[in-house]
């Protein structure tokens, strides 16, 4: 018994495909593999068959879907295993019609907010977003104060009578 349930162990342990026969797509139908001999291959099912505009729809949908494993990758442009799963997720749910924002929310769901590309912006993250500008708009306010303030003609010229005074006083120091 233990010498059966080993290969299945190993299997589900490392998300390995089963034998070619028992392969299921995502929908739980047999899957067709590519070139898939044995146990211990990933499954990949072969790629949902879209039109050109499902295509580009795919792809816009995978730039905005971060990789797992890949640093600063999209599904998109990752040649990972998990990439390629992620991606024919993204293939079906297109092919069943789903909008965008569905697909990825069914992804953030899964995975968090961090498997967007570009996670929504509330909480601390808005502030991370606004911050820098309401900074930039501040040190621009500010500047253009500073330019105004030192580029004014004096408030009014002195007189006869203050300006011996100032010297006077100048002269008195010495």
């Amino acid at each position: 018994m233990k010498r059966r349930l080993a290969p299945l162990l190993v299997a589900a342990v490392f998300n390995l495909a089963p034998l070619p026969a028992q392969a299921q797509n995502i929908q739980g139908q047999p899957a067709q593999t590519q070139n898939a001999p044995a146990v211990g291959v990933v499954n990949v099912p072969v790629s949902v068959q879209l039109s050109a505009e499902q295509e580009r729809q795919v792809e816009r949908i995978g730039m905005k879907i971060h990789c797992p494993i890949c640093s600063g990758e999209s599904i998109a442009q990752s040649q990972t295993d998990i990439s390629r799963q992620m991606l024919d997720q993204v293939r079906v749910m297109v092919r069943q019609g789903k909008p965008e924002s569905e697909i990825l929310e069914t992804f953030r769901a899964s995975y968090g907010d961090r498997i967007l590309l570009e996670p929504p912006k509330r909480g601390l993250d808005a502030l991370l977003w606004v911050l820098p500008v309401v900074f930039l708009v501040v040190g621009v306010f500010a500047w253009w104060n500073y330019l105004k303030s030192s580029s004014r003609p004096p408030a009014r010229t002195l007189t006869a009578e203050e300006e011996k005074r100032i010297q006077d006083m100048l002269a008195d120091r010495e």
